[in-house]
């Protein structure tokens, strides 16, 4: 059993609302998680942070395998507080037992028109959000974030989407994965131009692809993406592939992404 927000900023989105239409995918409810500034001012419109893995980045102390949740929503709140960041709408999107095929290219990396999960996300979930909340709709305030295969299809989305995503966040990213050509995500930024995407990236140091990490890091510099001004990489010494991790750096591609400082320290 989950335990979500226990708030009137905190809304579940009935699966038969955001039905996907495209490709065999399951369906499932959408949270979303409203700024307190949107419960005063009724005029204003925010950015828009969209997560995979969506059941999983609350403050639940248990979830998780034992690990507990990102705890997003408090982070998002205190560093709004701290004036660290703008508010922003935090979209929860749930995984389900496809994971692995929803959040990974299949065929190539190069086309993603064909993907039913991409096509969900902006079709249906992106759609859904921006009518009924208060979204700022351009790309520019339109962001991913994911761990793991989360993060690997946050930032194959904004790079192949650039249209509808101005930035991802990638948390310990399954680059080792490859599509059915056998490029893998390194190959994949290789062969790109310089792109108005931001981008974070971080790792742990033990048993999370770090070596993984630092190439496609360099790869972005080797682009043209310049280092803590449109793409961050950050190594976490003693990291791991798990929640808790993810939790305690979280934060960092949070102000990378809607914060005013390009650097978190």
């Amino acid at each position: 059993m989950i335990c979500f927000p226990e708030s009137s900023r905190f809304h579940v989105i009935d699966e038969s609302k955001v039905l996907p239409r495209f490709g065999h995918l399951a369906h499932r409810p959408i949270y979303v998680y409203l700024p307190e500034l949107a419960e005063h001012d009724h005029r204003r419109r925010f950015p828009v942070l969209y997560c995979h893995d969506g059941q999983n980045i609350w403050d639940d102390p248990d979830n998780c395998f034992g690990h507990g949740g990102w705890f997003l929503n408090q982070t998002a709140d205190q560093l709004v507080r701290d004036g660290e960041i703008e508010p922003f709408i935090l979209v929860g999107i749930p995984n389900t037992h496809a994971r692995y095929r929803e959040y990974t290219p299949g065929k190539t990396y190069d086309d993603i028109l064909v993907h039913p999960y991409a096509n969900y996300v902006v079709d249906v979930v992106k759609r859904y959000v921006d009518r009924r909340f208060p979204t700022k709709k351009d790309r520019k305030h339109t962001a991913l974030m994911g761990s793991s295969l989360g993060g690997l299809v946050s930032l194959w989305m904004a790079h192949k989407l650039p249209e509808t995503f101005g930035k991802a966040a990638c948390l310990s990213g399954a680059f080792q994965v490859r599509d059915r050509q056998k490029k893998s995500f390194l190959d994949f930024v290789k062969a790109r131009e310089h792109q108005d995407v931001r981008v974070y990236l971080d790792c742990g140091t033990i048993q999370d692809g770090v070596r993984q990490s630092r190439q496609v890091y360099e790869a972005y510099l080797s682009r043209g993406w310049r280092a803590r001004e449109d793409v961050l990489y950050f190594e976490d010494k003693g990291g791991e592939h798990n929640e808790r991790c993810w939790r305690e750096r979280a934060w960092r591609g949070l102000v990378f992404l809607f914060g005013s400082a390009k650097d978190p320290q």
